[in-house]
């Protein structure tokens, strides 16, 4: 009995120091994301800056190398139920408020509610399955694996990674997206 319970010790000190390795950073308003995005197989470097933050709302100021930016809303109608992401191109100079049905970057909670009871959502019309990271594919910032959940479209050919945070479960990497544009995080500041 004494060895089933120093196993089950063991087990659950192994599993908290593994997990507690995993980098999950806090989106809160000033928080930069620098990504690759990829439209067409052509790359482009953005950066993303949380200007506003909340259930209700949040605004993200985009810019690029180029001197080009503007601003992206998400209302709460997005944030509560959106299904899809926004991959046309961003307005410079301007404030670009989504349609009910999309977000840029963030998931929605009708989306983060069917990752995590269901461990399947659909996204653009696809759909997806949450599945354990390949070990080729282990997402890292700085080295070291950041917490996500990895998602695989129904014929594996779409493939999401997504920062583990219910208040605001970003999109940390796409890849295969039949809408054309692939993002990659590069660093959060």
């Amino acid at each position: 009995m004494k060895s089933r319970s120093a196993l089950v010790v063991f087990l659950l000190q192994t599993f908290l120091a593994f997990s507690q390795d995993k980098l999950l950073p806090e989106i809160k308003k000033g928080v930069s994301l620098s990504y690759q995005v990829s439209v067409n197989g052509q790359l482009f470097p953005v950066l993303m800056k949380f200007d506003s933050v909340s259930p209700d709302y949040n605004r993200i100021s985009w810019s690029m190398p180029d001197g080009s930016g503007g601003n992206v809303v998400n209302t709460k109608v997005s944030l509560d139920n959106a299904t899809k992401g926004y991959w046309g191109q961003l307005p410079n100079g301007s404030d670009l408020t989504l349609p009910s049905d999309q977000t840029v970057l963030v998931l929605s909670k009708t989306l983060w509610t069917a990752i995590q009871k269901d461990k399947k959502f659909t996204f653009d019309d696809l759909q997806f399955t949450v599945k354990e990271q390949p070990a080729d594919a282990i997402f890292k910032l700085k080295e070291k694996a950041l917490n996500v959940v990895y998602a695989e479209s129904s014929n594996a050919a779409v493939r999401m990674w997504i920062l583990n945070s219910p208040t605001v479960p970003i999109l940390v990497k796409i890849e295969g997206n039949p809408m054309g544009i692939d993002i990659f995080l590069e660093s959060i500041d």
